[in-house]
């Protein structure tokens, strides 16, 4: 399961010498949240609603956890973190997939779209394993009717079309295209 952690770091304290934090996973509730707060001496709400001030309202994230490569900084908006948190668990029942496309795409554009946009072909490492699995496996073509003159079939320069024609690329798990 992919996750996206960070260390969420009392900014008063850490101006006077102390780091004081905690790991959160995202997405967070508000009510773990506030827990969180309340841990590392920020200003919280208790069970009543009520604001409980002790002096410091600001925090920072000092490190990241993510499988993923997203550039994230010290200052980022919780509620935007929490959205990318979804929109990562939306894509969960197929890690390789997002791993993939995010090698190809703009993370933040592949996160907006639908994980069934794409397709993650795991046996298709270069043009030949392309041009073979679209004549051979994939049902669209046949080369029967060529007779002997199929034995001289260019799969590789065939798969290379694909590749120029397409909207895709190789990754270390795959051919993936976007078919959205």
């Amino acid at each position: 399961m992919l996750e996206l952690k960070g260390f969420i770091t009392n900014l008063g304290k850490y101006n006077e010498g102390a780091l004081i934090g905690e790991w959160i996973t995202f997405p967070i509730e508000e009510d773990e949240l506030n827990e969180v707060f309340k841990n590392i001496g920020m200003n919280y709400y208790d069970e009543d609603d009520e604001l409980i001030n002790v002096g410091y309202e600001e925090y920072f994230f000092t490190d990241w956890d993510c499988d993923l490569d997203i550039d994230l900084g010290e200052y980022e908006n919780i509620d935007k973190l929490n959205e990318l948190a979804e929109n990562i668990n939306n894509w969960n029942d197929d890690e390789d997939l997002l791993k993939s496309a995010c090698e190809i795409w703009n993370i933040e554009e592949v996160l907006n779209n639908d994980p069934y946009d794409y397709n993650l072909y795991s046996d298709v490492n270069d043009d030949y394993d392309l041009g073979y699995y679209w004549i051979n496996e994939s049902g669209c073509y046949d080369l029967r009717d060529m007779g002997n003159l199929a034995n001289y079939f260019d799969y590789e320069a065939f798969g290379r079309d694909i590749r120029f024609e397409s909207n895709g690329g190789f990754t270390k798990l795959g051919w993936i295209e976007y078919i959205g």
